[in-house]
């Protein structure tokens, strides 16, 4: 009589065994096909077969260059932050030394805060202060970026930063075909850009209408708050010490002359002034050419990083000497 019942009983068993085998390969390949194509993936980023990507908006091209410094275990000589007058600067003909970590459409105080918080500091930190110094500190990009955790995992697993993304990846290899094939087009942009004189001077015009009236209190209590903060960032850094300069990048001659500008700049001196901050020697005077009435134009900015080179090998040198 019980021979019946326990036959049944072997024969679920051993049905739901199978069962639960066939189900549990359902799982396992994929997992397995899964962990094959990230070590791959990953393979290709550590034998430099993939490209990484400068960012395919400006808000992951901020991140990808935050990330890229802060993951960076080596240590980088000069470091300039600033916003995006800072990032338009083409630092590649500054020092192979130098990073940029200028923000487009971000703060000079996202910059300082993430060299404060990484712990291999600059031996020169360059600071640009303009104008931007209204906005405030990018609590959302930094915060993350210091994560130990995804720190950990990004510092020894790239595939999960930002410039790794497959898309990125994708859009990044895109745009190199491109320039490849049209290097001359690509270098002819800025002068495009002068040529096309009718828009830029109507983005000129409309910005000396928009600066040439005075800051009014709300306006100026933001920069003298920012500016505390600025300090506040500065003194940190100093501690370890790094040697901090300040500056300004030069735009267009009818801008920097409204009433605005002029406001601000006689602010930020008396809110920095020589006594207590290093600012970095004024460049021979000349005429700037922007593209908007803000940023220059490429040419320009090569030539303003070419003398920003020269100023800072000697003021390097006369350190040493």
């Amino acid at each position: 009589m019980l021979a019946a019942p326990i036959h049944l009983y072997t024969f679920s068993f051993r049905g739901d065994r199978m069962f639960f085998i066939s189900n549990l390969s359902l799982v396992i390949r994929p997992f397995l096909v899964c962990i094959a194509c990230l070590i791959l993936y990953q393979g290709s980023i550590f034998y430099g077969l993939l490209p990484s990507s400068e960012g395919i908006n400006q808000w992951q091209a901020n991140i990808i260059k935050a990330e890229k410094y802060i993951y960076n275990r080596d240590s980088t000589p000069i470091v300039l932050v600033g916003s995006s007058l800072a990032n338009n600067l083409p630092t590649k003909y500054l020092s192979d030394r130098a990073t940029n970590l200028g923000m487009s459409g971000g703060s000079t105080q996202t910059g300082l805060e993430i060299v404060r918080k990484k712990e291999i500091k600059p031996s020169l930190l360059l600071v640009e202060l303009n104008d931007t110094i209204g906005r405030e500190l990018d609590t959302k990009l930094v915060t993350p970026l210091f994560h130990p955790l995804t720190s950990f995992i990004k510092i020894h697993f790239p595939m999960f930063r930002q410039e790794y993304r497959p898309t990125s990846v994708l859009m990044q290899y895109l745009e190199n075909e491109y320039k490849q094939r049209n290097v001359r087009e690509v270098e002819r942009q800025d002068e495009k850009q002068v040529i096309n004189s009718d828009f830029r001077q109507k983005m000129i015009k409309q910005l000396v209408e928009d600066r040439n009236i005075e800051l009014d209190t709300q306006q100026k209590q933001s920069i003298v708050k920012e500016a505390e903060f600025i300090k506040n960032q500065i003194a940190d850094i100093q501690k370890e010490a790094v040697r901090v300069i300040l500056f300004d990048i030069p735009g267009e001659s009818v801008v920097d002359n409204t009433t605005k500008q002029r406001q601000i700049r006689e602010l930020l001196k008396s809110l920095f002034p020589k006594n207590s901050f290093e600012w970095l020697p004024e460049l021979p005077a000349r005429k700037w050419i922007t593209s908007d009435g803000i940023h220059l134009v490429q040419s320009n900015a090569k030539e303003y990083v070419s003398q920003l080179d020269g100023v800072i090998n000697r003021l390097l040198n006369e350190n040493h000497s």
